[in-house]
């Protein structure tokens, strides 16, 4: 009978199959909506209608118009529709139809189209997506094996065109035929889409054709994509090409197949790709929806109309219909008073033509701003009244927008019948050189102290001036009218003048309209301060929610302000602002912005007088200062001689001088001037032939000129890779000669050493910048041939490009895959590049032994990523070291020399010796170079510069020739480690703990330049390195207590960011230089007390605790153990928007996002008026290691005092507490101990919650059933220890017990890893369990036990099987913590085991078996071997989707998080690992969309589950009214 019923049942099934049905894809992008309508039949698919169309915003809108078209072509239509696209998913769920990921979408799509496809690259308007297709073992059949997109930047995107053809003054629709004709391709950030145009500004002003920049924008894409979404996965051929950007710009394509080495064949192009994922939605609707109902066309429309009236009802009333849950802003107004007496306060002043009398000569002094995206100048008279004035866009040639005006104003005066005469001129901006050498203007300046000028001749007093200008913006601090600092936007655009017009020009709102249009907004957007092309997914969030185009722009100018202050000049402490805050440049002619800045500082701000010409206005008062000097030596500037002039240039022209033929841009000007840019060194300025003797003179002059002027980055790295002897019996008998070089050494080294004819190949990146000396010694004495690779280019870069596993990875580590690339060419024989953790301190603190996390972690990445051993058959050596002690390097080398190439102890030793002598030569030679230059500078009465890096940045393209720009100016450049006391400096009084040499390095050096009146101080940081970030607030601390000089922090990543460099260097240069002539005497005083606030024994009794969370639990935990030592301790409520909010203004934002929400937590707990300031204490968590949790303490502080709570003390659970900041509590092993007790038991709990949450019989069951059985084990922890807590998890088993729940159907698992914080914090990492859930999957979470007791598992294990050099009590507390946890976990499984669905935990050392090979378990970076482990166990289980939650910019999960995801896919093909980058703006909408392309996949996996698994889950017992089963993996 079951099979009759089932024949039936088929029958019909096929029936229903083969009947023509319609259906319906609509693709809501983020700029257009497309419609594709197909008709099915006996497995057809044919097209009947299709549309597409821009929505200008209003997503409803046009969703409605295009399905009215459909509707009118083929009228009363019974369909089944499915949306997708980023602006779809609101409007799906209120007509109550499928929505389908688009990137699922485009995937359907291509495999229906194409038999063969290996990758598809989707580039929209604000977003950029790969998509990996591989081919299944049994049926052969093409399935997504993993998609990436865009998370954390839009560069690179179809914005990214719009943008530079702004830029370039041409429609967007001619972009693909202008870049066509390009010959020539510069170098321009792709990562950035505004910050692009920092690179082609200044050459478009030098005369770069617009075909080449056309061309190199187009490269900038394509270079973009590959590095930032193939993230090391193989771009297989064929790839399909799609998306707006694609299907519009042919030679886009050509330029990703030629980067790609692509042949015609591996080239697929949709017929309409713009069409395919409008296409793949309706495909969808057969694939994963199958069961969707019909639905009539005319109800779809009723519904979307009813929608669209509320909608447009409630613009009308001034309110607000949301189709989303959204954050409120007030409006910028309470009153139509308070807009009144605003306008009045800042009424601008108009600049009127001062119309001389006829026969009158006027003299007056000439300013010219030769700006980035306007040409200003402004004539003074004598008394300083404005004359005249300019202001006007460059139109992509300034040269010749400033002679016209410059003859206009020549003429004005000559038809008054009056003469002029400009008794002297001066150049400054972006054009100041190109201006200065073009007119013959002998004064220029760079444009900061031209803009400090001017506002001290408006506004008395001034403390601070913020100009924001078309592309950058600068924050100029000023003490009795001296400038003490200087900071411009050198690595982000964001929040600049055109970041405005861009979306006003989007949104149809005119420049002039936009101050009116935020004005009138009654519900204005909260935007958050994003990126400024990736503003546009919060943008389109908000257009979905029914924003209005005033709510957007009101948005906005306020984001321009939060972004200045927290992501460009990053200022916390607004006091710091002093009490007249001064205003200017163009972007502040905007009431608006004025406005928003006056809202934030929460203070008057005065604006000034002429906000767009006060650069000009004080380059004018610098030329007349200049005359009034030495009237003599000024010649008044003829303007007579502009009608003759004229120039060429000559954009695209070789530098002959040395090998890097660096592309110069020469113009000739008709005064005989000439101006070179674009060449990276002084002998680029010559203009010849190389073969004329007076060329030759010229150049030889130039580097004369330059050699003369000390370089210790150049003599350092000569040093660290020059030949040193090593045989030590003849060699070292004067261990700091330095006459053996060259030939010597080699013949020395036949004689002596036993020759062995493998090539080791040493890449030049990381640390082989510290210790080249070392390892290149080391392998010649030990008798092989060193191949270093070459020195890195750009090309060099790029060729490893793809293989990048990262996109947010410091510039240094991109570099490594390159230099891999170049060894393999050079047919080295082996490459070596050794994984060392931990090395000894060289300076005054002990706890300085880790190594940077993507130092110590790259050699990993490289294995796991790259595998030279595999790609290439270049055995590739990357061993895992361990050095606390020189004993413990000995023993580890020794052991590996023998094992891996068979070389005896003896050998060994004698090789590890010879390299020790040469690392000693090296540093001796460098720090008597240092010795030499400081001495030099005291004795002529100058100063040098400390250019204060890490090692690696020693690279000239790394640090973009900064030691140059000091040098052309005269000021010699030391490196940190040249000076002689750097490592005898004392850094006790340092606010963070000094837990790697590099930093220390930096600190120390920073500490003898602010004692030193011949010392200046250069930080160069890396974009994205929070353990930069807190180092630089350290820094600036220090040297302003020590004697209040201020440090120049330069920010550098792979972007060629050389003229915003070059302004902040001249800058910088010139404010030293104006204290030093007016004798500005820094006084040295000792650092005080790093924390002067203590929690006392007093405290206990005085003060509650205040504890943020890393997990609910967790912190309820820590809470309670606190509680038992007699601290009455709160745990604070989970942290959100206020949180985020304030950690954001208080935190560096280049500081992982987890320090910046618990710090937020903290501070809004002391902001709600709950608790009094004098009678709290914050409690934070901390351990001493390379984890920025080490520096929590530091961080905390500074927020505490910055935010106005510099008397609430700080405690830890760090016992050793080495800054003495909690003497009156030490957390005892005691504590410790309940704690790792307790923390089992949280972890049972929360699994079992996860495991019953998505079958509850009752919605909330086991929420309410989890707390109060998370209260009994707290409770029991508090009042009885760990004998309280047993008691107290017994209960709380029983409580998970009565939950009644259904797994009879299990859903697809999903496992949750990376960083802890994010992983548990729910404010953190948006509720992403809840979303997860809702979307039909069950959570599996890391074990928070494990995060905790990793450091003394891998210490334990360290010290076990590397048999470590370390003091007998730190093994035994190693060890005994290790059991402890043992212990812990046998007690909860006892326990436990009484209910159903507990499976006892994976202990560590099963856990790690697996994953051992990606990543060793002594490995102690990050979240360590956790990530790969848990992956690995999980999928062996039938786990088949992985979440690594990670916070942009957190070094280790580089390494222990997207570095390995290339490697898991390889051992688990069909897995899903999808990697999630966290800061405090990232977009839920970001976030979802990714999040859609695991859920999609997950869908369509569910429909394969057999029939087997079936029977399985019917295998259900019942037992005391609830049903239950064993746990089954998916």
């Amino acid at each position: 009978m079951f099979i009759k019923r089932k024949d039936l049942f088929m029958k019909d099934e096929r029936r229903k199959a083969e009947q023509p049905e319609v259906l319906v894809g609509i693709d809501v992008g983020s700029t257009t909506t497309k419609i594709v309508v197909m008709q099915t039949g006996n497995s057809d698919y044919k097209v009947v209608f299709s549309n597409y169309e821009r929505h200008h915003a209003d997503q409803l809108k046009s969703v409605l118009e295009i399905l009215k078209k459909f509707d009118e072509k083929m009228p009363g239509q019974k369909v089944r529709v499915c949306l997708t696209g980023s602006g779809a998913k609101p409007i799906a769920e209120s007509v109550g139809v499928p929505f389908a990921q688009e990137v699922a979408a485009n995937a359907i799509a291509l495999q229906k189209k194409y038999e063969k496809v290996g990758t598809a690259i989707e580039l929209g308007g604000q977003d950029a997506k790969m998509i990996f297709f591989k081919e299944s073992e049994t049926d052969h059949m093409r399935s997504v094996s993993d998609m990436r997109m865009n998370g954390s930047c839009a560069g690179g995107t179809g914005a990214f065109i719009d943008e530079i053809a702004s830029v370039l003054k041409v429609p967007v629709e001619e972009f693909n035929a202008l870049a066509a004709k390009g010959e020539h391709v510069y170098d321009i950030s792709g990562r950035c889409g505004v910050y692009a145009k920092t690179d082609i500004q200044p050459l478009l002003n030098q005369g770069a054709a617009k075909e080449d920049l056309a061309l190199s924008a187009f490269h900038a894409i394509a270079k973009q994509t590959i590095g930032g979404l193939a993230q090391g996965l193989e771009i297989e051929s064929p790839v399909a090409f799609e998306g707006g950007p694609l299907t519009f710009n042919p030679v886009l394509v050509r330029v990703f197949s030629e980067r790609l080495q692509l042949e015609k064949e591996d080239i697929l192009i949709p017929e309409h790709p713009e069409l395919m994922i409008a296409a793949g939605a309706a495909l969808s609707l057969k694939e994963m929806f199958a069961g969707s109902k019909k639905v009539a066309i005319a109800d779809i429309l009723k519904k979307l109309e009813q929608i669209q009236q509320q909608k447009e009802e409630a613009k009308k009333n001034g309110t607000n219909i949301s189709l989303e849950n959204e954050e409120k802003a007030r409006p910028f107004f309470a009153s139509v008073e308070e807009k009144a007496a605003f306008e009045k306060a800042h009424e601008k002043k108009k600049i009127t033509w001062k119309k001389p009398q006829k026969g009158e000569v006027v003299r007056g002094y000439l300013g010219i701003d030769a700006g980035s995206t306007t040409t200003k100048f402004v004539l003074l008279s004598d008394n300083e009244e404005i004359l005249d004035s300019f202001y006007a866009p460059n139109e992509g040639d300034p040269l010749k927008v400033a002679k016209q005006a410059l003859i206009d104003l020549r003429e004005r005066y000559k038809e008054a019948g009056a003469e002029l005469e400009i008794l002297s001129a001066g150049t400054t901006g972006y054009g100041e050189m190109l201006f200065s050498k073009a007119f013959d203007i002998k004064n220029h300046t760079v444009e900061t102290v031209a803009h400090a000028r001017a506002a001290e001749k408006y506004i008395q007093d001034a403390s601070f001036i913020l100009d924001i200008g078309g592309q950058d913006m600068k924050a100029i601090w000023l003490e009795n009218g001296v400038i003490t600092n200087i900071l411009l936007n050198e690595a982000c655009s964001s929040g600049c003048g055109s970041f405005l017009e861009n979306f006003a020009s989007s949104l149809h709102i005119p420049t002039k309209e936009i101050a009116k249009t935020a004005f009138s907004s009654k519900n204005p957007a909260v935007l958050g301060s994003r990126c400024t092309v990736f503003m546009n997914s919060g943008i389109i969030t908000e257009q979905r929610n029914g924003r209005t185009s005033e709510d957007i722009m009101a948005g906005l100018c306020r984001s321009i302000i939060e972004n200045v202050f927290t992501k460009v000049i990053r200022v916390s402490n607004l006091d710091s602002l002093g009490k007249k805050i001064v205003v200017q440049g163009g972007t502040f002619e905007n009431d608006a912005v004025l406005r928003a800045m006056e809202e934030y500082v929460g203070r008057d701000v005065v604006r000034a007088p002429y906000p767009g010409i006060m650069g000009a206005i004080g380059m004018a008062l610098i030329a007349k200062e200049k005359y009034e000097k030495s009237p003599e030596t000024e010649e008044i500037w003829d303007l007579q001689n502009l009608d003759t002039f004229s120039y060429t240039q000559d954009a695209n022209s070789p530098c002959p001088f040395c090998g890097n033929h660096c592309n110069r841009t020469i113009v000739k000007f008709s005064n005989g001037n000439s101006w070179v840019t674009n060449n990276r060194c002084e002998r680029g300025e010559v203009i010849g032939n190389p073969k004329d003797k007076e060329v030759n003179r010229q150049v030889k002059e130039k580097l004369q000129k330059v050699n003369a002027v000390p370089n210790l980055y150049k003599i350092r790295e000569e040093l660290l890779f020059k030949d040193y002897p090593h045989n030590l019996s003849n060699t070292y008998k004067n261990e700091h000669s330095t006459e053996h070089v060259g030939e010597n050494i080699k013949e020395h080294g036949k004689e002596s050493t036993k020759q062995r004819t493998e090539v080791i190949g040493l890449p030049r990146v990381l640390s082989y910048w510290d210790t080249m000396p070392f390892w290149k010694t080391f392998w010649q004495a030990l008798g092989y041939t060193v191949r270093i690779s070459d020195k890195s280019t750009r090309k060099m870069y790029e060729d490893g490009l793809s293989a990048v596993t990262s996109d947010t990875v410091c510039f240094p580590a991109k570099l490594v895959h390159g230099h891999i690339c170049n060894l393999v060419k050079h047919k080295v024989d082996r490459i070596f590049m050794p994984s060392v953790t931990t090395v000894p301190t060289e300076n005054t603190e002990e706890t300085s032994q880790s190594m940077c996390a993507v130092v110590k972690g790259y050699p990993i990445v490289i294995r796991n990523s790259d595998n030279p051993s595999e790609k290439w058959g270049v055995p590739y050596d990357a061993p895992l070291f361990h050095w606390y002690t020189k004993k413990d390097r000995q023993k580890q080398l020794v052991a590996y020399m023998s094992e891996t190439f068979g070389i005896t102890k003896e050998e060994t030793l004698a090789a590890i010796k010879a390299g020790d002598a040469a690392q000693k030569s090296f540093d001796t030679e460098l720090k008597k170079a240092g010795a030499k230059v400081l001495e030099d500078v005291q004795k002529a009465g100058k100063f040098a510069v400390v250019l204060a890096s890490r090692p690696y940045q020693n690279d000239a393209l790394v640090n973009h020739d900064l030691p140059l720009m000091f040098t052309k100016a005269g000021i010699p450049v030391l490196t940190a480690d040249s000076l002689s006391e750097v490592n005898r400096t004392d850094l006790h009084r340092s606010r963070i703990d000094v837990v790697n040499n590099y930093h220390a390095r930096m600190l120390s050096s920073a500490i003898l330049a602010a004692q030193s009146e011949n010392l200046e101080y250069v930080q160069v940081v890396s974009f994205g390195c929070g353990h930069d970030a807190y180092l630089s607030d350290e820094i600036v601390r220090m040297m302003k207590e020590i004697s209040g000089k201020t440090p120049l922090i330069l920010k550098v990543d792979e972007s060629d960011i050389q003229g915003p460099l070059g302004i902040r260097v001249r800058s910088f240069l010139e404010t030293v230089e104006m204290g030093r002539e007016k004798k500005l005497v820094h006084e040295v005083k000792p650092l005080a007390e790093p924390y002067p606030v203590k929690f006392t024994k007093e405290s206990r009794k005085e003060r509650v605790v205040l504890v943020p969370n890393t997990s609910h639990a967790f912190c309820r935990v820590m809470s309670a153990a606190l509680s038992t030592q007699g601290i009455k301790a709160i745990p604070l409520d989970i942290g959100r928007e206020e949180a985020i909010r304030l950690g954001k203004q208080y935190v560096h934002n280049d500081i992982c996002f987890p320090a910046q929400i618990v710090i937020g937590e903290a501070l809004a707990a002391l902001r709600s008026g709950k608790y009094d300031g004098q009678k709290v204490a914050i409690g934070m968590g901390k351990y001493v290691g390379d984890c920025r949790l080490t520096h929590y303490g530091a961080l905390l502080r500074k927020a505490l005092d910055d935010a106005g709570y510099a008397d609430v003390p700080i405690l830890t659970n760090d016992d050793a507490d080495s800054h003495d900041m909690h003497p009156g509590f030490k957390m005892n092993i005691l504590s410790a101990a309940r704690i790792a007790f307790a923390l089992p038991m949280i972890d049972v709990l929360e699994e079992l919650l996860r495991k019953i949450r998505p079958y509850e019989l009752t919605k909330g069951d086991a929420d309410v059933a989890f707390e109060k059985a998370l209260d009994e084990v707290i409770e029991g922890l508090e009042k009885h220890g760990i004998a309280g807590a047993r008691k107290g998890f017994k209960k709380a088993i029983t409580i998970m017990k009565k939950v009644r729940y259904d797994r009879t159907y299990l859903k697809q698992q999903v496992l949750i890893v990376g960083e802890y914080l994010l992983n548990f914090h729910p404010g953190a990492n948006h509720d992403i369990e809840a979303y997860l859930e809702e979307n039909g999957f069950e959570i599996i979470e890391a074990r928070m036990t494990d995060v905790i007791r990793k450091t003394y598992f891998y210490q334990d294990a360290q010290i076990k099987e590397y048999h470590l050099n370390k003091p007998i009590d730190q093994k035994v507390w190693y060890r005994t913590a290790d059991t402890i946890f043992d212990f812990a976990h046998k007690l909860t499984d006892s326990i436990a085991k009484e209910h159903p669905l507990y499976e006892p935990a994976c202990r560590m050392d099963e856990l790690v078996k697996d994953s051992d090979p990606i990543i060793h378990h002594t490995f102690d970076a990050g979240e360590g071997v956790l990530i790969p482990g848990e992956i690995l166990h999980h999928a062996k289980h039938g786990c088949k989707f992985f979440l690594i939650l990670q916070p942009f910019g957190c070094l280790p999960n580089h390494v222990v998080g997207r570095g390995i995801t290339k490697k898991l896919k390889e051992i688990y093909p069909d897995v899903q690992i999808l990697p999630l980058d966290y800061d405090p703006d990232v977009s839920f909408a970001n976030i979802e969309n990714r999040l859609q392309m695991l859920v999609m996949n997950a869908k369509q996996a569910k429909r394969r589950v057999s029939v087997v698994q079936k029977k399985e889950n019917k295998k259900e017992t019942v037992k005391k009214g609830k049903i239950h089963k064993q746990e089954s993996y998916c």
